[in-house]
């Protein structure tokens, strides 16, 4: 079986080399011939062109968040791991939540209307509302980034305004705070509808746990109850393979994100199991269906 695997161009960091190094060894243990694309190769190429001389591999593994280019590459009609759609909903953290409402339990989550560069929030009176619905402390989340960026916990309303005013005419949200999983979190690593391996993450003085920003990891055995919802989260975003971020709430488990391309290195050095592993079975039995 030959695939290729579609990786972002510009970013060239130690972390997404040895992630790179480690989808290889995954393919090479079930014999797949994978050829590696940066996103930059691809940019000039339409339909077919994608594929010199007719060499069509027999699926794409896209591990980016350039949904354009994914859409293209489904275009030729060879299966794409994930999909444009899905890796839409999971990159913008407002379409995660328009998604996810009344399907799985998640933090209270109010959009923030938008404006735009040079005009900014002329009224704050939508914020006062969300106060009162959400209450205070209330987490600001910008809709784009990764690793526990652009992600804020506002103790005031001024706090809050200043955040927002920081953001600019990005798109935002903003969230109930969970503080029951001040500095916690389980990520679930689900592959084609089943937990494969999870960690928890925490912080002793962030109320993210991300271990970017410091927060450590332990080897975790999520709760059914866990594993429902995570599993949930995927099936109505249509993923084939995420990593879910699960908060501890009062009346059991909350997703606060879904990680469409996870930085699954992390979770092998906390539980020893390569994710990228079942990845693989999971797109070889997929395909050879």
């Amino acid at each position: 079986m030959r695939g290729r695997l579609i990786m972002n161009g510009f970013v060239d960091t130690p972390k997404f080399n040895r992630l790179r190094e480690f989808i290889f060894g995954s393919a090479t243990k079930y014999g797949i011939e994978l050829e590696y694309f940066p996103t930059t190769a691809l940019a000039y190429a339409l339909g077919d062109d994608f594929f010199a001389n007719g060499d069509r591999p027999d699926f794409i593994l896209f591990w980016d968040k350039d949904v354009n280019l994914c859409s293209r590459l489904e275009s030729t009609g060879v299966p794409v791991f994930n999909s444009a759609g899905a890796i839409l909903s999971c990159d913008s953290k407002n379409l995660t939540a328009i998604a996810l409402d009344g399907v799985v339990p998640t933090p209270k989550t109010i959009l923030v209307p938008k404006t735009f560069d040079g005009v900014g929030y002329t009224d704050f009176s939508f914020l006062d509302k969300a106060i009162e619905i959400l209450g205070l402390p209330l987490v600001v989340k910008g809709a784009y980034g990764s690793f526990g960026y652009n992600v804020y916990l506002a103790q005031t309303r001024e706090q809050a305004v200043r955040i927002l005013e920081n953001l600019g005419s990005r798109d935002c949200l903003l969230q109930q705070f969970i503080s029951e999983s001040f500095g916690r979190d389980v990520r679930i690593n689900i592959v084609g509808g089943r937990e494969v391996s999870s960690m928890l993450r925490h912080n002793e003085s962030d109320f993210r746990s991300n271990i970017t920003n410091g927060g450590k990891s332990s080897p975790y055995s999520p709760s059914p109850e866990q594993i429902d919802v995570a599993v949930r989260a995927c099936e109505k975003l249509g993923l084939h393979f995420a990593g879910v971020d699960v908060l501890f709430g009062k009346d059991g488990p909350i997703v606060c994100e879904v990680n469409s391309n996870p930085h699954y290195v992390s979770t092998y050095e906390c539980t020893g199991v390569n994710v990228g592993d079942f990845i693989f079975e999971h797109i070889v039995n997929t395909v050879s269906k």
